[in-house]
């Protein structure tokens, strides 16, 4: 009799389990569908001479030209610069090539994509900008303000690169790097937003492990500053769906990675705007060796070093700082050169 039941009770199993999986990947699928639907319903696309743009705007006041991180897209970089909009300034913020639906065929390198952000500038009627770089979008901002220093009236760089680093560091990637690409990224994405949202604590933890060189117990107490700070926490989450779903990202942050290990030495020392620097100490993914190397370099810069934070400033004990720096240096320079 049991060797008649064992079979069917393993039959049994394996269509519970079919099931229980069909039921994960249809709700897998259902929040893929409504996050892509939530994305492109919140950005405008323009068509430019390098080709199509996705943008958002957000306030009214001086412009302040936003280039993010990788991997990311408009949303993160409105969820990291939206406050600006609050402090009396009109935020535009593009995805930049391969990332959405700006497509990498505009041109990857950050001398084309400055390109494109002037077009999209040219597009909207605007003839000059601040402009605000995160991160790996640092590059980009260097270009426009090389290519276009006429147009730039000020350069904010949060953790971001300024110029050649050597050995060329990969991005900090807030998920396994082993769930990055494809559907099996989008899963690991989307397992990820759930965690942060279901487990923030520990969400937080991981992403402070690949973008902090700080000690365990640096983590700890960054993850609780974080839980206790209701803006900071709702950031957070903010900063994880912008990495969801993975796959439109994709494309853009393969070229991110080519681009870091082909950056030419770019003239820093003719850039006349003002340039505020912010970064951290403990920055794992761009050292701050590299970022004070170029604050000697650039004529009229200033550098705001947080020695214990990482690559996420706008978490931690120094992110209302930050932010305060940053809303104080835009509107000291939100006319050309001051005036």
């Amino acid at each position: 009799m049991k060797s008649r039941l064992l079979p069917r009770m393993a039959f049994l199993l394996v269509v519970l389990g079919l099931f229980v999986l069909g039921g994960i990947l249809a709700w897998f699928q259902s929040w893929r569908t409504a996050r892509l639907v939530e994305l492109y319903s919140a950005s405008q696309m323009v068509t430019t001479p390098s080709g199509p743009v996705e943008y958002i705007l957000k306030g009214e006041g001086p412009a302040v030209l936003v280039f993010h991180d990788a991997p990311g897209g408009y949303d993160q970089g409105i969820a990291l610069a939206g406050f600006l909009a609050e402090e009396g300034f009109q935020v535009i913020v593009p995805s930049r090539p391969g990332y959405l639906r700006t497509p990498l065929e505009n041109g990857g390198t950050p001398a084309n994509q400055a390109d494109a952000a002037a077009q999209l500038l040219d597009a909207l009627d605007i003839e000059q900008a601040s402009v605000l770089a995160f991160g790996w979008g640092g590059p980009t901002a260097l270009e426009f303000a090389l290519r276009f220093p006429q147009r730039t009236t000020a350069l904010v760089f949060v953790g971001a690169a300024v110029g050649r680093l050597s050995p060329p560091i990969s991005p900090a990637v807030p998920f396994p790097q082993a769930v990055g690409e494809g559907l099996t990224g989008d899963i690991g994405s989307w397992l990820y937003a759930r965690l942060a949202e279901n487990d923030p604590a520990q969400a937080l933890r991981a992403a402070f492990s690949i973008s902090s060189t700080g000690s365990q117990s640096d983590c700890e107490a960054w993850t609780g500053l974080v839980l206790d700070h209701p803006d900071q926490a709702a950031l957070f989450q903010s900063m994880v769906l912008s990495l969801a779903p993975a796959s439109p990202r994709e494309i853009g942050l393969r070229n991110d990675l080519l681009q870091v290990r082909a950056l030419p030495e770019m003239p820093l020392k003719t850039i006349q705007a003002p340039a505020l620097l912010i970064h951290g100490g403990l920055d794992k993914a761009i050292p701050v060796a590299p970022v004070e190397a170029a604050k000697s370099q650039l004529p009229n810069a200033e550098l705001i070093l947080f020695p214990d934070d990482g690559h996420l400033l706008f978490l931690g004990r120094g992110a209302a700082i930050a932010q305060e720096r940053i809303t104080t240096f835009l509107k000291k320079y939100s006319t050309p050169h001051g005036e």
